[in-house]
């Protein structure tokens, strides 16, 4: 099993992915370590490396001595390790039925400065154009990644439809922004950015294959096989939520009967609270959920059904895939590990036991793995790092 952050038709693009990769989960290496991670020659590192120290992305840090012990002469030219400029800044976003989120972020991940916009009622394409001038007047980053939450066209750089935000459906995001901040800007769909995100930052740095679900409002995955983010033709493919689970359930707001959303996001989960009686139930979450499963029986035994319906389209995509390793975002991230243990129970009853049960994380990022998922996907863009080729 390969341990390349991605896969890429040329070594060159290929090593400088997992250069980058190798640094944000080791920390400042030398070009002594380096070579021995990525398994070249001194002189293949350089090779890798120059582009990416002449693009201002990576600096040398002051020298130090390698390999010394105690008493021991010092001998050889001290080595300089590299590490990521903070002059090199990232431009990130992720649109939405909900609004905005935007961030500037340094090349190491961390985060800057965000902002979050809901959107304009009367101009919701115009808001998010003035949004991002303003925000992003004065840096100067290398280009704009953008998540978007619903179907998108990534040869063309548009949304082609957010059932969420209808009025944005058509929208030539990479066009638009493009020309009004001056930079590159590509966008792909929020789940796919989402399992960059984890696999170049988070709780994938150390997995070579997993999926990346969000849930929440809507139901989407990003999947990761052998390191590799998979994409479908144009951007598509994710559209879990749209899976049907139930002939005979109620009509999605794809046009559908029986899509998985309809019994695993939060208007589901809220329909079903208020019908329960339970407190807070317009704004009821699987968090709140389970604290409250604690001490009352109602919300306790919606606790449970939530959970299976969640589980549910788990199995099935583990049926199909066997990516082993679920990482839960969005509102079931939060509810933590009382989730992970139900959800880990309902797919032991669900699944067949000849192969080992997959393991399922709960994340409560709060969109962060998305933002440095858009960062991931603007150096993908940049540096030749295909993450699905």
């Amino acid at each position: 099993m390969s341990d390349a952050v991605l896969t890429a038709a040329d070594l060159g693009p290929a090593n400088r992915a997992r250069l980058i990769r190798l640094l944000h989960r080791e920390g400042p290496q030398s070009r002594s370590d380096l070579a021995g991670a990525l398994g070249v020659s001194r002189a293949t590192v350089s090779t890798i490396v120059q582009p990416v120290l002449d693009a201002g992305l990576l600096v040398e840090l002051a020298p130090v001595q390698q390999g010394a012990r105690p008493g021991a002469s010092r001998a050889g030219k001290p080595a300089r390790p590299l590490w990521f400029s903070d002059a090199a800044l990232l431009g990130c976003a992720y649109i939405s039925g909900d609004g905005l989120h935007q961030a500037i972020l340094r090349m190491d991940g961390e985060i800057v400065q965000e902002q979050r916009v809901p959107l304009d009622e009367d101009d919701p394409i115009g808001g998010i154009v003035a949004a991002s001038e303003e925000f992003f007047a004065g840096s100067t980053v290398l280009g704009l990644g953008i998540a978007a939450a619903g179907m998108v066209d990534t040869d063309q750089g548009a949304i082609l439809e957010i059932y969420r935000a209808p009025a944005l459906t058509g929208m030539p995001v990479a066009a638009l922004l493009g020309e009004r901040l001056g930079v590159p800007v590509v966008l792909d769909h929020h789940p796919r950015v989402q399992a960059i995100g984890d696999l170049w930052f988070g709780h994938g740095r150390e997995l070579t294959t997993f999926a990346s679900l969000h849930t929440g409002e809507v139901l989407g995955v990003g999947m990761v096989h052998h390191g590799r983010v998979l994409r479908g033709d144009q951007g598509a493919g994710g559209e879990v939520g749209h899976i049907v689970v139930d002939r005979d359930g109620e009509r999605c707001v794809c046009g559908r009967i029986g899509c998985w959303e309809t019994v695993a996001t939060l208007p589901w989960l809220r329909r079903e609270a208020e019908r329960a009686g339970l407190d807070g139930a317009e704004e009821m979450t699987c968090s709140a959920l389970v604290a409250l499963a604690a001490e009352s029986s109602p919300a306790a035994d919606l606790l449970q059904r939530y959970l299976e319906n969640i589980a549910l389209g788990i199995a099935d995509l583990e049926q199909m895939l066997g990516l082993q390793r679920y990482l839960i975002h969005g509102d079931v991230g939060h509810g933590g590990r009382p989730v992970e243990e139900a959800l880990a129970e309902e797919l032991g009853r669900m699944l067949p036991r000849r192969r080992s049960l997959p393991q399922v994380i709960a994340v409560p990022d709060d969109d962060r793995a998305t933002l440095l998922g858009a960062a991931g996907l603007l150096l993908s863009s940049q540096f030749s790092l295909d993450v699905d080729r």
